[in-house]
């Protein structure tokens, strides 16, 4: 490498083919030009800030930070999502990578983002050396639904052997049936309250949001119509099931669910049932049961093999939805099965001691990458 041969620049058009290659070979996974357009140019608030390290023209590096709006204590703020960050294995440990994020940093200092934060294994490292601090993990909760299927699976994934597998067989099974009740015997309809199945988002979302952070003061992503439309009805990705509580025709809240393979995460060929995002409003919590029963339908309809809840440890709801989740008998999971998250303040306006706080946070895979 010659150092006189490394540019560091923004994302030009027609960098988009040497960005998904360089994702390709770092990440062993593909995606086509129109899930990159949607996820970092045509979000609700813009084109993301995208930086790039060339080699003698050869794209070698790479980061972005997506902006997002959130909520910040009852105002918005822009905050970037980090996302996608890789440097070609040969080009590590030579400083190139730091440089290229603090200019990552320096730009979106100057067009208005106020945090940049990360919800990442595969660069946790990476970003704690470049200023982010860490908040508490979100927390993955776990219930089979095909048990011999994914008894099958896992035993593969953790190389048992026979009474290890005949073990896990067996704990499946008896999880398997509590979850199988629990799907039987639903939760009673409950006065004035109705669930409405919905294909897109309209200005009740913004009604029950405001509503929400009236009630919170709270660090998380403006649940607004034009960003839950962007996030998850127009996602290219994956499709997702959506559930609306109302209370006299008034929104209350919503869940929303998916199913996805990852296996080139857990190594296991899964239809993984899980809850994308929720909001319920406090004065409501009794609707959360009903919107669960409906995400077990949606698992069901989908024939998921198992079902994983992510969620935050002492966040806001967090305690209503864990009493669902013990309800239905899933368990807690250990390792890699927590996805760490991270922030970092961009200007000095902001606390660092606010933003660092966990308690402060109300987090989903909502603001996770692109797989949720």
């Amino acid at each position: 490498m010659d150092k006189h041969s490394i540019e560091y620049r923004d994302f030009r058009p027609g960098d988009e083919n040497a960005i998904d290659d360089l994702y390709h070979r770092i990440f062993r996974k593909t995606r086509d030009l129109e899930q990159w357009k949607w996820e970092f140019l045509n979000t609700p608030e813009g084109k993301s800030i995208i930086r790039i390290i060339e080699d003698g023209g050869k794209v070698i590096g790479h980061i972005a930070l997506i902006p997002m709006r959130f909520s910040f204590f009852g105002t918005d703020i822009i905050v970037g999502k980090s996302e996608d960050s890789s440097l070609l294995a040969e080009y590590r440990g030579k400083r190139l990578f730091g440089k290229l994020e603090k200019s990552c940093f320096d730009s979106a200092s100057e067009k208005g983002f106020s945090i940049a934060y990360s919800i990442s294994r595969t660069a946790r490292e990476v970003h704690l050396k470049a200023g982010y601090h860490p908040l508490s993990p979100l927390k993955g909760y776990f219930i089979s639904i095909e048990h011999d299927f994914v008894a099958e699976e896992l035993s593969k994934f953790f190389h048992l052997r026979k009474p290890g597998k005949a073990l896990l067989k067996a704990t499946l099974k008896i999880l398997s049936k509590k979850f199988e009740k629990e799907s039987k015997s639903r939760v009673e309809g409950i006065k004035d309250i109705s669930i409405e199945k919905i294909e897109r988002f309209d200005d009740r979302a913004d009604e029950l949001f405001d509503r929400f952070v009236g009630r919170h003061d709270v660090i998380t992503v403006k649940r607004s119509e034009s960003y839950l439309n962007w996030r998850f009805v127009d996602n290219p990705n994956h499709d997702y099931d959506i559930y609306m509580a109302l209370h006299e025709n008034a929104p209350a809240g919503y869940i929303i669910t998916t199913a996805v393979k990852r296996k080139e995460d857990f190594n296991c060929d899964l239809l993984i049932g899980l809850i994308s995002d929720f909001l319920v409003l406090e004065e409501y919590k009794e609707a959360l049961p009903l919107l669960f029963d409906k995400a077990v339908e949606s698992w069901h309809r989908r024939r998921c093999d198992c079902v994983i809840n992510w969620i935050q440890k002492d966040g806001i709801l967090s305690d209503s939805m864990l009493k669902q989740l013990r309800r239905f008998g899933f368990l807690p999971m250990m390792g890699k099965f927590s996805i760490p998250i991270s922030v970092r303040p961009l200007n000095e306006d902001m606390s660092l001691q606010g933003i660092i706080d966990q308690k402060n946070w109300f987090i989903t895979l909502a603001m996770s990458g692109r797989w949720a």
